[in-house]
């Protein structure tokens, strides 16, 4: 499946990890990868674009790869296969169920190919699905959903089967199979945030750099579940750890004990510095030594998450690297000089042809062209 697109937008594609494919407007060619064009092709008119995204094909229906979490934008509409409706939700805003419908492999882009996955799981169970398949669209998502306790779930389990978990299509059967045997299994909310922040505090305590501190922090600085004290509990066990990786750099000053907000956002931004200039050195070190157009160009992949401020130094020793290549290709054309020609004639037939090349010569050069001759005449007389 291809979908055309800006050279703008091909552009942001390929830094965020997409599969980009670029072909000439008007002619009859099957796109190719943009690795095999040169890094100035999105600034070039006469291209067309693409995103690549795979097909694959179960029960002998085909429809395109499902969505990767990866790949999701916020605020995207999104197509949720519901197997046990069977019908389309329609989504546009993110809740912790679309991300684990995502991670499960029952999200598509389209509805279209929503319902051609959903009629391949229902075929290769045995059942057949029409085309009369609903789409409903889900309504906003709820502000503080309600929590669920377990005196609900233990009243009795129902006979209902469900496929809790999406594996490979070949062993979907047995994922039912092993379902009908189990319990139901208990949910308690709280106790699950209580995990995560465990495992946050865990993840901090076991850090060993500074570089990996400052990951872990944005990853439960970003985190929606955890509360506003348990932020701030983290953000203090942040800090103590910083501190005791590298005192000197990041014990705190003031009388409190604890770094401020605009020092912590210090430290983090001079942390995050840290990893970019070393990526960033490696990265041109490779661009200098890259062998082709393909191997420089292919570098721009690993700085999907920098600003173009950033890419600058990178885009620039990619550029120089091309023009070396370019003119280490180049294939000396012109052949040899008359002079040399003469001197290197191998008996007195060449001599003469060449001899008669000197009349069509400027004047001014024929006398040392006719003197060389005469030497070379010389010689090869004197060795026959």
């Amino acid at each position: 499946m291809n979908n055309l697109i800006s050279a703008q937008e091909a552009f942001n594609a390929m830094l965020s990890g997409k599969n980009v494919m670029c072909r000439a407007i008007g002619e009859m060619l099957d796109f190719n990868d943009i690795d095999q064009f040169p890094a100035t092709i999105f600034a070039k008119a006469g291209y067309e674009f693409c995103i690549k995204i795979e097909m694959i094909s179960v029960a002998g229906i085909e429809f395109t790869k499902p969505l990767t979490l990866d790949e999701y934008q916020e605020g995207q509409e999104v197509f949720i296969v519901n197997t046990y409706g069977p019908s389309i939700y329609v989504v546009n805003f993110k809740t912790s169920a679309l991300v684990e419908a995502i991670n499960s492999g029952f999200v598509q882009r389209d509805a279209e190919n929503a319902k051609l996955q959903l009629k391949a799981l229902s075929k290769i169970l045995g059942c057949e699905l029409d085309n009369d398949l609903s789409v409903v669209r889900l309504g906003e998502e709820p502000k503080e959903p309600k929590k669920r306790t377990s005196r609900k779930k233990t009243e009795g389990p129902k006979s209902e089967i469900t496929i809790v978990e999406q594996g490979p299509i070949d062993v979907v059967e047995d994922s039912l199979s092993e379902k009908i045997t189990e319990e139901p299994k208990l949910t308690v909310v709280q106790g699950t945030i209580d995990d995560l922040y465990a495992s946050f505090e865990y993840q901090i305590q076991q850090a060993t750099t500074p570089e990996a501190l400052v990951k872990i922090r944005s990853v439960f600085s970003a985190n929606g579940t955890l509360s506003d004290k348990e932020h701030n509990d983290l953000n203090a066990c942040f800090s103590e750890k910083l501190a005791e990786l590298d005192p000197e750099q990041h014990t705190p000053k003031n009388d409190s004990g604890e770094l401020s907000v605009v020092e912590l956002r210090k430290l983090q931004q001079e942390a995050e510095n840290m990893i970019y200039q070393e990526r960033l050195n490696d990265l041109v070190a490779r661009a200098k030594e890259a062998n082709s157009p393909a191997e420089a160009n292919a570098l721009v992949k690993y700085t999907t998450a920098w600003t173009e401020e950033q890419r600058k130094p990178l885009m620039k020793a990619i550029n120089a690297r091309l023009i070396e290549l370019d003119e280490l290709n180049k294939v000396e054309s012109e052949p040899p000089s008359l002079m040399v020609q003469i001197k290197n004639a191998a008996d007195l037939t060449e001599l003469d042809a060449l001899e008669i090349d000197v009349a069509s010569r400027h004047p001014d050069i024929q006398p040392k062209l006719m003197a060389c001759v005469i030497k070379r005449r010389k010689e090869l007389e004197s060795m026959s």
